[in-house]
């Protein structure tokens, strides 16, 4: 299976690496999971989850600022910045079909 763990949300889980820890660790072994941080936690909670051998999941529906007082321009710009920190990280990036494989997706033919 994979999960979706999502941080950061008032009245929900706080977005702290000790609550990912603890979150990922209850999580059946064997199966995958994606980080989705909300507004100013998208990236630090990214970095964190890519650490912890993760996935994530950045853009406009959970945060709008590439930085502190930086509006991001677009989706890509939030996403080339979760690529840059990846690769910073020392982790690959998924292609399309990767990532397919990685959900256990099939495309319909």
């Amino acid at each position: 299976m994979h999960f979706i763990i999502v941080m950061g949300v008032n009245g929900g889980v706080s977005a702290s690496p000790k609550d990912l820890t603890f979150m990922v660790d209850s999580l059946p072994q064997g199966n995958t999971f994606t980080v989705s941080g909300m507004g100013r936690h998208q990236m630090s909670m990214a970095a964190i989850s890519i650490i912890m051998g993760g996935h994530v999941r950045v853009g406009f529906e959970d945060n709008l600022y590439l930085e502190k007082g930086v509006l991001a321009k677009s989706n890509g710009e939030l996403v080339q910045k979760a690529v840059r920190i990846a690769k910073e990280l020392g982790r690959p990036i998924a292609t399309p079909n990767e990532a397919r494989e990685i959900l256990n997706l099939q495309l319909k033919k």
